[in-house]
């Protein structure tokens, strides 16, 4: 018998009214209203439905449903026990969290030793009041770190501590459940007050997923885009030198959970710093995913060809706005359209935003993001192509059984 979690928003079945408006709203399938119709009740009873091997967990949905059903968590859930009958095709070992190697190992350890002592240094597990956890994707990107814009925050983290994010997309809620149990270890043992979070992804993570998992955090938490802004307002962060050029954001897929305020901080900080801002086709509630979505279904099981095709459309619409620059708020998104701008060269230029405000600010930012994208392409080609159509399948680590190094 499949075991249900008690998920932030449970699909709620008496709410649905069947009418399809989530599928056919959509922005990845745009599937005609009867159809959407047909899908949304295929999916209620359980049964083969092209909304489970297309969807890529933005959570959408949720949010174009006018019942307020919560049809992303159904979709999740069918995900979950599609997982629990039968292990993951070993293509996807590479990307899941705590599996070794995976591609964020293969690019740090090809990391500057200067880099990877940076990462070494974020292991200190000393008590502090108030730090600074920078999330998976920020470890392998720690020069966007080195800015004045965070200077003064204790950075405190490490892969071991992963929020689990990747795996609430798949539906994989057992780890999830172990997520939570090692980040609230960990943060009790700092001792942590106050937890500043450089990723929205982590953030929505600890904010409104974890709890629900059995993660307990006795702190208070704040995004790091909420962050920037308080020091901005307060006079704390001045852009002397204006950059004067037009950009287009790249929305994470969490953005949207919290709303247009949230999304609209990353545009006021760039309009401050001198950009001038074109949107895309997609964008804010109905963005598409960077691309690593196309990885989370069971079907697609990471399939490197889906998300590479993924992540060029948004690189192609990018492009189509004029827009000099592509800019993006989770360092997931910059390592995901800059690996797929590898066989896009036509797109324009991706930054972090906090690469912007560090130029805006007088200073000169390390450019090693395509360096990383580089990296993770390579490692991509080495470790998942070769298995791209194996039929072997692998079950997923238990993280209580990792050592945190």
């Amino acid at each position: 018998m499949i075991e249900y979690f008690e998920t932030p928003k449970p699909f709620n079945a008496s709410r649905c009214k069947e009418c399809g408006t989530c599928l056919s709203s959509c922005p990845v399938m745009k599937l005609p209203i009867d159809d959407a119709k047909r899908e949304i009740v295929r999916l209620k009873q359980g049964e083969e439905a092209i909304a489970l091997k297309n969807c890529t967990s933005c959570l959408a949905c949720d949010l174009y449903c006018p019942e307020g059903a919560n049809p992303a968590e159904l979709i999740l859930q069918r995900w979950r026990e599609i997982n629990l009958r039968r292990p993951l095709p070993i293509r996807a070992k590479y990307f899941l969290p705590h599996a070794r190697p995976n591609f964020r190992t293969y690019a740090i350890e090809r990391m500057s030793k200067d880099e990877r002592s940076l990462i070494e240094s974020w292991k200190n597990m000393s008590p502090a009041n108030e730090v600074c956890y920078p999330g998976c994707n920020m470890i392998v990107t720690p020069h966007l770190t080195r800015t004045k814009a965070l200077r003064g925050l204790e950075i405190r983290g490490s892969l071991e501590v992963c929020c689990g994010e990747m795996y609430w997309r798949m539906g994989l809620f057992d780890h999830l459940r172990q997520a939570a149990k090692r980040t609230t270890d960990f943060f009790r043992k700092l001792q942590a007050e106050k937890v500043v979070i450089l990723c929205t992804a982590g953030y929505f993570m600890f904010k409104e997923v974890l709890p629900h998992f059995g993660g307990q955090y006795n702190f208070s938490i704040e995004s790091y885009l909420e962050y920037l802004r308080r020091r901005t307002e307060k006079g704390e962060l001045k852009f002397p030198g204006k950059l004067e050029i037009k950009v287009t954001i790249q929305d994470s897929c969490y953005g949207k959970q919290f709303g247009d305020d949230y999304m609209n901080i990353p545009r006021q900080i760039l309009s401050q710093a001198g950009c001038s801002i074109v949107e895309m086709e997609n964008s804010k509630a109905d963005m598409l995913c960077c691309g690593i979505g196309a990885g989370f279904s069971p079907s697609s099981a990471y399939n490197p060809i889906r998300m590479m095709l993924s992540a060029m459309k948004i690189l192609k619409q990018a492009r189509s706005t004029g827009a000099q620059a592509i800019v993006t708020y989770c360092s997931g998104c910059l390592q995901m359209l800059s690996t797929a701008s590898i066989l896009y060269p036509l797109s324009p230029p991706i930054y972090h935003i906090l690469e912007i405000i560090e130029k805006a600010m007088g200073g000169e930012p390390e450019d090693f993001s395509k360096t990383v994208a580089m990296q993770v392409f390579k490692g991509v080609a080495r470790n998942q192509f070769p298995v791209l159509l194996s039929r072997r399948r692998f079950s997923p680590p238990h993280i209580d059984q990792l050592e945190i190094q």
